[in-house]
């Protein structure tokens, strides 16, 4: 089984009784033992804080300005980690860098991959990567938003998930579909008696494109007719009058010319060029003459081109810079007019289409909550099991699913209204009730411990398959634990393991036997200061620190062998 990501690597530094100091965990289970006040604590502490979690100034060593956590974490195969840095502009790697740093005067700085982050920020990365269990903080299954995951992931729930978000997607674009439609029916209703005057405004003008430029080109003519027919007159008495005639007059040069170039080859070439130039002349005297023919001075026509375009002018402060934009709004409008007829029988289909998409939905959410209630029994059942197993036979777990009334609720269900969306109706919260005769208690309000370690344990063994965070840590999982009821919350935890890097601080041999990666956590003195260092034992002195749990401080044969045949049986178990 290929193995999920873990946390590779753990540098305390002026953080407690921590100066400097450095772990290496491995995947799978690791053990972290100790005396009692050794500072084992402080290193689920510090995981704590770079994860995000609550550090007060007092956790700096004495002396030091600030107190450093840095970890490492391998999240090569966690997609959701990586989605979730990419979300937020922050460097991708297959290691992951976290570092946090908390003053002496109160200040907290963050970081992820070297990049500064806020504490929420390193808060709700935390959230995916470790389960601290022993303490409120980073336990997923404490969260209530949590369970309805677990509980169908359990189930494998997903395909009838599936259908149900499509359909819930159908009744959601369906209703978005006829508000917007009723909002536009409404607009219109609002508009109607605007948008007909507009209307019959437009289409009674009678607009042309390109009218309004030759209305405005002859207007300018008709407002200059009596100069331009006196001006035109003035060069046809030029051209033609009966003192001065130049046509005459050109006439005369042109015939003289032409009897000269009979002598002259520069002036028979002359004439050529004269000769065209009178036709000019003559084509002006004829064009000069039929443009004052064409002008009269019509006051009349005036005055209907200025009312005309006085018109055209109102209409495009209403409508439109241009007549082609008055036109295109008024067959806009026009189209907005005859939607209105077709409002009814649209509304009316799209009512229909919403009716038949949540009544398809409501069935299927009903039938997602009979099959979360089926899988609940089993997840009772299952977790009930497992609580007897690891020496809790009177605690009970249950999985409560309630449906949230709303008067505005998407669905009505037996004359009431409930809350639904893409996940169905159903509200789910995982409870528990620690002693015959007390009431079911959500698990958020159990009290943290042995006894809160215990029942996680159960539920990670459970769901040890689809849980997604990859690094678990128990602490105080031993507390109020002996004997066979320790051999089995070992084997627990040492079968957690084969999906899950799990780091464990046990007083228990029984516990402490099935890691084969060992940790024991030791406070020395040195000078007048005190110091926490964490060694990694060779299997040699592992028997030794288990011997050491069994017996106490004087370790003796006896302890040995035991120590020795509780690691043979934790190997066989494996």
């Amino acid at each position: 089984m290929k193995r999920k990501p873990m946390l590779k690597y753990l540098h305390i530094k002026q953080f407690a009784l921590a100066e400097d100091l450095s772990v290496e965990f491995e995947p799978g289970l690791n053990i972290l033992t100790g005396e009692t006040g050794a500072g084992k604590s402080i290193l689920v502490g510090a995981i704590a804080a770079v994860l995000g979690g609550r550090v007060f100034t007092e956790i700096v060593r004495t002396g030091a300005d600030k107190a450093i956590v840095e970890a490492i974490f391998d999240i090569s195969q966690l997609p959701a980690v990586q989605e979730f840095l990419n979300a937020r502009g922050l460097p991708v790697q297959d290691e992951l860098f976290l570092r946090r740093e908390i003053s002496v005067r109160g200040a907290t700085r963050a970081f992820i991959n070297d990049s500064p982050v806020t504490i929420s920020t390193l808060a709700e990365l935390g959230n995916d990567l470790v389960d601290i269990h022993g303490q409120h903080e980073h336990q997923s299954l404490l969260r209530r938003d949590t369970h309805r995951y677990f509980l169908d992931a359990y189930g494998r729930l997903q395909p009838i998930l599936e259908d149900l978000a499509q359909k819930y997607e159908r009744v959601r674009q369906v209703d978005e579909q006829l508000q917007a439609l009723t909002r536009k029916q409404q607009e219109l209703e609002e508009k109607y008696e605007l948008y007909t005057f507009q209307l019959q405004e437009i289409e009674a003008a009678n607009l042309v494109p390109g009218e309004l430029e030759q209305l405005e080109e002859e207007r300018r003519l008709l407002m200059n007719s009596e100069k331009l027919f006196e001006l035109a007159g003035r060069l046809r008495t030029i051209f033609n009058g009966e003192g001065v005639n130049l046509l005459e007059m050109i006439g005369e040069v042109d015939r003289g010319l032409k009897e000269l170039g009979e002598f002259s080859r520069e002036l028979a070439s002359l004439y050529q060029e004269f000769a065209s130039a009178r036709i000019v002349m003559e084509e002006a005297a004829r064009s000069i003459e039929e443009f004052q023919n064409t002008l009269e001075f019509d006051p009349a026509r005036l005055e209907e081109i200025e009312s005309r375009i006085n018109q055209i002018r109102l209409l495009q402060k209403k409508y439109g810079h241009s007549i082609d934009d008055i036109l295109a709004y008024r067959d806009r409008i026009k189209a907005e007019l005859a939607l209105r007829e077709n409002f009814a029988f649209e509304i009316e289909r799209l009512e229909e289409a919403f009716r038949q998409a949540l009544e398809a939905y409501r069935e299927a959410a009903l039938e997602v909550s009979r099959q979360r209630r089926k899988v609940a029994q089993q997840m009772e059942q299952q977790v009930q099991q497992q609580l007897e197993l690891l020496g809790m036979p009177r605690t009970r777990f249950q999985v409560q699913i309630q449906w949230q009334e709303n008067p505005h609720g998407l669905l009505e269900i037996g004359g009431k209204r409930y809350e639904a969306d893409a996940l169905g109706l159903d509200q789910i919260e995982f409870y528990i009730s620690p002693n015959p005769g007390e009431d079911f208690k959500p698990l958020s309000k159990i009290a943290s411990g042995g006894e809160i370690s215990r029942i996680m344990l159960a539920l990670k063994s459970i769901l040890a398959e689809i849980d997604q965070i990859p690094t678990l840590i128990f602490d105080e999982i031993d507390v109020g634990v002996s004997g066979r009821i320790a051999r089995a919350v070992g084997r627990s935890i040492q079968q957690l393991a084969r999906s899950h890097q799990i780091i464990c601080i046990t007083h228990l041999p029984q516990i402490a036997s099935h890691g084969k990666t060992h940790f024991v956590v030791e406070k020395y003195v040195d000078g007048e200061r005190t110091f926490t260092r964490v060694v990694r034992l060779s299997d040699e002195k592992r028997v030794g620190e288990i011997a050491k749990l069994i017996s106490g401080e004087r370790v003796t044969e006896t302890a040995l062998a035991s120590a020795r045949q509780l690691i043979e049986e934790a190997n066989l178990e494996q």
